[in-house]
């Protein structure tokens, strides 16, 4: 994919000491100026913010309008739990005739097969197929007969898309698919391709573990927060820091939707294609790049494959970092982010 060839322009500092997980923005030390904007708001089933540059309250106000606007209307298109979504009826009629898929549509499901053959099929949206047994507040997980009935359907080759009509179908009638893991990091890129069309030259968006960074803070460098991923009384906020600006970044977490199970397992909503269980050699994974269609399928990937292929991944596509934290604790860096000796 051209996006995958283009290199990414960022800068890094690190703290180490501790463990990390959960990106999160972190507020400016300096006193606020009135131009700048802020605004955050539910949507996606996760939190979205919004912070912007403009000298007009108004300007700036419509202008986040269009952007929780866009989210909402991107929920709308690709939910699993709106019935009416395209996504949803894509799921109910696939698999007993080709559906003609929206461009959007169509483009996430490409660059999701795209990502599963790069990754041998550590990322799959077939997932589904299993995924929808999971309730994470409730603390279900699959029953072992609907394991084995669902397992079968997960594997990305039962999809069979025609990209030059639009066209896609389900070689199993068991396969369903959920794009939750590529689906923010493009809301937050057409986010920005919103702003930047009212002239917006310096924005932060996010929704929940994807941001997408336009220019900088006027002169400094946004400052992104990695945090420690499992939490006690007296830990840093946060104990790496990267000063970026012109980037996506997108994390993957073990924390974000969990419960822990009647075994004390932790069983959380990336799940492992190959076995149908969350994964579970890593608590958490960061990755730059140029642009959240990108970043965000790349975090789950590698959190699927783990450190070393994880990595390898990583430094084998040009224009992309990341920073993973094992199940240890440990922090591991990519090529272009290790810090010197």
């Amino acid at each position: 994919m051209a996006t995958l060839a283009h290199t990414a322009r960022y800068r890094f500092q690190s703290h180490l000491g501790a463990l990390c997980v959960l990106v999160c923005l972190l507020a400016w030390a300096m006193g606020a100026h009135a131009e700048w904007h802020s605004a955050r708001e539910g949507i996606m089933g996760t939190e979205i913010n919004v912070t912007l540059w403009h000298p007009s309250a108004e300007e700036a106000q419509a202008a986040i309008d269009d952007v929780m606007g866009e989210m909402r209307r991107i929920d709308q298109l690709l939910s699993p739990y709106k019935q009416d979504s395209e996504l949803s009826k894509v799921n109910a009629q696939a698999a007993q005739a080709p559906q003609q898929l929206s461009a959007e549509m169509a483009l996430l499901v490409d660059k999701s097969l795209f990502v599963s053959r790069v990754s041998d099929g550590a990322f799959d949206i077939t997932f589904a197929s299993l995924g929808s047994y999971y309730n994470y507040r409730e603390g279900q997980k699959p029953s072992d007969a609907q394991r084995e009935e669902a397992m079968p359907a997960i594997n990305y080759r039962w999809l069979d898309f025609d990209k030059s009509r639009g066209l896609l179908s389900y070689r199993h009638d068991k396969v369903r698919i959920d794009l939750g893991g590529i689906a923010k990091g493009y809301a937050v890129d057409r986010a920005i391709i919103l702003l930047k069309a009212r002239g917006i030259e310096h924005a932060s968006v996010s929704a929940g573990g994807d941001s997408r960074l336009l220019g900088d803070r006027r002169g400094r460098p946004w400052i992104i927060g990695i945090k420690h991923p499992r939490p006690h009384s007296g830990d840093e906020a946060s104990v790496i820091k990267l000063p970026l600006s012109d980037v996506a970044l997108s994390t993957s977490g073990d924390y974000e939707r969990y419960f822990i199970d009647e075994h004390g397992e932790r069983i959380h909503h990336i799940i492992n294609p190959r076995t149908g269980r969350s994964a579970s050699e890593v608590m958490s994974v960061s990755v730059i790049g140029r642009d959240g269609l990108d970043t965000d399928p790349l975090s789950t990937t590698v959190f699927v494959l783990g450190v070393e292929r994880g990595l390898a991944l990583i430094n084998q596509l040009p224009g992309f970092d990341a920073v993973i934290i094992d199940r240890e604790g440990k922090v591991h860096y990519s090529e272009g982010l290790a810090p010197s000796n």
